[in-house]
């Protein structure tokens, strides 16, 4: 019962945070996402990193491809991942630019699998992920779009990990259970938040 009221209570929240992003103005949004990237690439644990992997961003979330643009101008490899419906898991590939992907699963742009480079991640050293989601809290937990890909992927590999959301999708709280896995890092457009992982 209690699993039952978590999960339409993330649904609630999800469907509110949604709506608000679809009611922010494109000049805030640009702003915020302008913030942000000042803020990711201000990190040290971004700094450091040799590869970063991270979503391609859709309209609704904060924007990634700045931050795709960058890391790679500054000669750090990136990988995106590609989604597998059939066992909702996550698999990361490199890729030289945002151009040139296509539309895979939930309409998110992906490299192509059978062309693209494989990056092995439990192979990987000083790397950092970016983490989607629609709302966070203060210990790092975050509600996604409900599906558990990241969730699954950050319990097999261990690793930095930073969540990327507007200020007002972050929460002091919010309904979590044991197959969450909060991240270490909040960056919104105002506050670099450090979880507390409680």
């Amino acid at each position: 019962m209690g699993a039952l009221n978590a999960s339409n209570r993330k649904a609630a929240l999800r469907k509110k945070h949604m709506n608000n992003r679809i009611l922010m103005t494109r000049e805030k949004k640009s702003d915020s996402d302008s913030n942000i990237f000042k803020r990711i690439i201000s990190l040290d644990c971004f700094i450091k990193s040799k590869v970063i992997l991270t979503y391609v961003s859709t309209e609704l979330e904060v924007d990634t491809r700045k931050i795709i643009e960058y890391s790679i101008k500054v000669g750090k490899k990136v990988a995106v991942p590609v989604s597998s419906a059939k066992n909702l898991t996550l698999s990361f590939y490199f890729i030289d630019s945002v151009n040139g992907l296509r539309v895979g699963n939930f309409s998110i742009l992906e490299p192509d699998a059978r062309t693209s480079e494989f990056c092995d991640v439990s192979k990987l050293q000083k790397f950092l992920c970016v983490v989607p989601g629609m709302v966070f809290d203060l210990n790092g937990y975050r509600i996604g779009y409900g599906k558990g890909y990241y969730d699954r992927f950050l319990k097999k590999y261990n690793c930095q990990t930073v969540g990327l959301c507007y200020e007002f999708d972050l929460l002091k709280s919010i309904p979590k259970d044991q197959n969450d896995v909060p991240v270490d890092l909040i960056l919104t457009e105002k506050q670099i938040v450090k979880s507390m992982k409680g």
